[in-house]
């Protein structure tokens, strides 16, 4: 267990980390990729629409799972890196807890308030009856969602990188496979998708229970699910950064369909499900990146190993820049070839989907530097820093953006809000690391100096 995470050559410990955790990352974007190809070649643009209502959502309940899986994994990786594998399984108790109890929160409160929360967050009369029919089917498996999420997570904090991307791996061939099943073959459309996707999340979800109920390793022990009041404050004051910025990504998300309803129709709401799924690719690399080496800073960085911290951190960075930028001029380059894909043969969607993309995603460079700072200071429990990055990319900066530029640009203003508000962002989360990146070295001479008069004597 996190064998070599302290001592190992850097490089191939976090390619090895890494590399799983990007395939992991990828296998989830292609649940989406996989609904949307399939509803898109079935339905068409009005099936797209309804997906792209029920976004809002599903990023409420992937924000949660993300807030226990960086929250909990951080803390359980600090606590291994002090040798305290007792409180590291407490912290795997503590979550598996509160997860279960706020998915079947979650599952009947949107059940009960579908309708007029779908309405809300955009129905029209083309989409309302294709959302209604995939929440119907998808949101009560929320519960096995989310603790699927976290599984995966704390597999990674045990060292086990390999075994997280099979899981992962398995349950994506699934729902390709449901997907293929229920909805070209049994014309089950909306609730075909939803099912498969549902079905595909429960089955690993079931395993990994089981499984961590009886690792000899690290185990989920019964006795360690409970409220623990001191485990879970400060899990959330680490993970909550990562529900908040899936929480104003949803607001967002919310606003910008609103005004795309406005300023473009269903037309416009349809293309931008696609470009949210091209988008998610892209942030795969990184995501991938910024995941595997989570294990490794959060350990080091309880273990007060800040030179290997900071070889981590910059490391990463750099491998995470070259791949986004490489992943971006292929977008760009083959924008309305990758549009016509998902969408067959509406031409019209396909045109402006690909105008549209070259205009929202051109600065996904600038979203992979912010990302890499701001996930950064979650591994080594400095949430309230990535609190206040997010605050001000999406709180201060995109969601004003998203009202204040279509007064001048029209639908333009709204597809440029995002890369705007990203490029601003990534610069000031690069003066916080730099700042950050300096009092690691700054640690660093004072150990070798403790050292050195240590040895003098």
């Amino acid at each position: 267990m996190n064998k070599n995470l302290d001592k190992g050559p850097l490089l191939p410990l976090l390619i090895k980390f890494s590399i799983p955790s990007t395939i992991a990352v990828l296998i989830n974007i292609i649940y989406n990729i996989t609904d949307r190809y399939f509803i898109g070649q079935s339905i068409g643009r009005y099936g797209m629409s309804a997906l792209s209502i029920v976004f809002p959502l599903i990023l409420l309940i992937n924000g949660t799972a993300l807030m226990f899986s960086v929250g909990g994994g951080a803390l359980a990786g600090i606590r291994l890196g002090e040798r305290r594998k007792d409180e590291a399984e407490k912290v795997l108790g503590t979550t598996i807890f509160w997860l279960f109890i706020i998915g079947i929160v979650y599952t009947l409160g949107i059940i009960t308030f579908l309708k007029p929360l779908l309405g809300i967050l955009g129905g029209t009369e083309g989409n309302i009856a294709y959302a209604l029919e995939y929440s119907r089917w998808l949101f009560p498996a929320i519960p096995a969602q989310m603790l699927y999420v976290v599984f995966c997570a704390f597999l990674r904090t045990d060292g086990r990188p390999n075994y997280s991307m099979a899981m992962n791996l398995c349950s994506a061939f699934v729902n390709m496979f449901l997907d293929y099943i229920f909805i070209m073959k049994m014309g089950m459309g909306m609730k075909g998708a939803a099912l498969a996707t549902a079905i595909a999340t429960l089955l690993p979800a079931a395993y990994l229970l089981v499984y961590f109920l009886r690792s000899e390793t690290f185990k989920l022990r019964l006795v360690n699910m409970r409220v623990n009041l001191p485990i879970i404050s400060k899990l959330l004051s680490i993970g909550s950064s990562a529900f908040f910025n899936q929480l104003l990504n949803g607001v967002m998300v919310f606003i910008m369909n609103r005004q795309l309803l406005s300023y473009g129709g269903d037309l416009a709401l349809a293309a931008i499900g696609i470009i949210t799924t091209i988008r998610s690719f892209i942030n795969t690399s990184f995501i991938g990146f910024n995941h595997g080496r989570q294990p490794i800073l959060s350990f080091n960085y309880g273990a007060k190993n800040y030179a290997r911290v900071r070889k981590t951190f910059i490391l990463s960075s750099k491998i995470i820049l070259t791949i986004s930028m490489t992943f971006v001029v292929i977008v760009m380059i083959n924008a309305k070839g990758i549009s016509g894909f998902f969408l067959g043969d509406d031409e019209k969607l396909i045109n402006f989907t690909g105008w549209a993309i070259r205009r929202h995603l051109f600065l996904m460079m600038a979203t992979a530097l912010y990302l890499t700072c701001a996930n950064y200071f979650q591994a080594v429990g400095k949430g309230n820093i990535t609190t206040k990055l997010l605050t001000l990319r999406l709180l201060v900066l995109n969601i004003p953006l998203l009202y204040i530029l279509p007064q001048w640009f029209g639908l333009l203003g709204i597809l440029i809000a995002f890369p705007i508000s990203d490029g601003i962002a990534s610069v000031v989360a690069s003066v916080f690391m730099y700042k950050e990146v300096k009092g690691l070295e700054d640690k660093v001479k004072k150990k070798t100096s403790s050292l050195s008069e240590g040895l003098s004597l």
